[in-house]
């Protein structure tokens, strides 16, 4: 029986390419299974290094994100496994950037967008309600609304 493989969704990329992980999971087309595999067998923190480079983010902004401190992140060797909570958070934070990318066609303009107050978003820059899952969704519905020519 000849099995057809489905390559990786554009966003599984970005993630794959952002935290430097390679994806071994069996299910090539189904990102969220790939996703809860990556989780669970853990990512390393040598990821969080490849996500700053990517993504401009500071230390300090990150670690806000993902809950651990600065200096757990600059004391973590790099072969130290992630605990589920801060993969979980690393792979969200990837979807998040792959999607407004999109969305703005750029890096920078995503950035910029992320760093200041948004009306929509009660005044609060997406950065800040970041720093939640729930705040991660409202982010997210924001750039599917501007996407989409909804702008509120």
């Amino acid at each position: 029986m000849l099995v057809a493989i489905t390559p990786l969704s554009l966003e599984q990329e970005t993630v794959f390419k952002w935290l430097n992980v390679k994806n071994n999971s069996s299910r090539r087309g189904n990102a969220s299974f790939n996703y809860m595999e990556l989780i669970r067998s853990g990512i390393k923190s040598s990821s969080i290094a490849s996500f700053l480079k990517h993504s401009n983010l500071s230390q300090k902004q990150l670690s806000k994100i993902i809950h651990l401190s600065e200096r757990t992140l600059q004391r973590n060797s790099p072969e130290k496994l992630l605990d589920l909570g801060a993969s979980e958070k690393l792979i969200e934070l990837c979807r998040l950037f792959h999607k407004g990318i999109t969305v703005f066609n750029n890096k920078e303009k995503l950035l910029l967008w992320i760093s200041r107050p948004n009306l929509p978003l009660n005044n609060q820059t997406p950065l800040e309600l970041m720093e939640t899952s729930l705040g991660m969704d409202i982010v997210l519905d924001e750039l599917i609304k501007i996407e989409q020519g909804v702008f509120s």
